[in-house]
């Protein structure tokens, strides 16, 4: 992945691999855009990481603000929090947050849409996943799969020592 702006925060950063593995703890994501203009919009959204591909996806509407904007300007940035908490006796916030930044897509190809959402079901209903396709396949008309090539990756933790 491509460099990106240098930390502040050095003795904060971690890998890239700690950085995905946070992006995949992580309970969901906050996918924000950008219109023609510039004007940022920010939404939750319920992910899941492809690690092996570099990629992240989720699934969505097949219409909105968030879709109207990828039209426009398909450069996206995600952020992520998967752990968070106040240590009020070191007046300090504990975390664990990652930034990814890309180019986003809506999913086509049925196949890929197929993929992506056994992913996200095996996520976030995995005792029910062996019957996900039973779900999955008759709202796969209707249900849109955004994905998110990474291009950009960090992570940043402050954990008590």
């Amino acid at each position: 992945m491509k460099e990106g702006r240098p930390m502040r925060r050095k003795d904060r950063l971690v890998t890239e691999e700690r950085a995905k593995e946070i992006i995949a703890k992580a309970e969901y994501g906050i996918f924000i855009t950008a219109d023609k203009t510039g004007q940022p919009y920010g939404v939750a959204v319920s992910h899941v990481l492809d690690g092996e591909h570099d990629r992240i996806y989720f699934h969505c509407a097949m219409a909105g603000r968030k879709l109207d904007n990828l039209k426009e300007n398909p450069k996206v940035c995600m952020n992520f929090v998967a752990s968070s908490y106040v240590d009020g006796e070191a007046y300090t916030h504990r975390y664990e947050s990652a930034v990814a930044e890309g180019i986003a897509v809506m999913v086509e190809e049925r196949e890929e849409k197929l993929y992506a959402l056994r992913l996200i079901s095996k996520k976030y209903a995995p005792e029910s996943f062996k019957d996900a396709d039973d779900y999955i396949l008759p709202k796969m008309d209707v249900t849109g799969v955004c994905r998110v090539d990474m291009e950009y990756l960090s992570g940043k933790v402050n954990e008590k020592k």
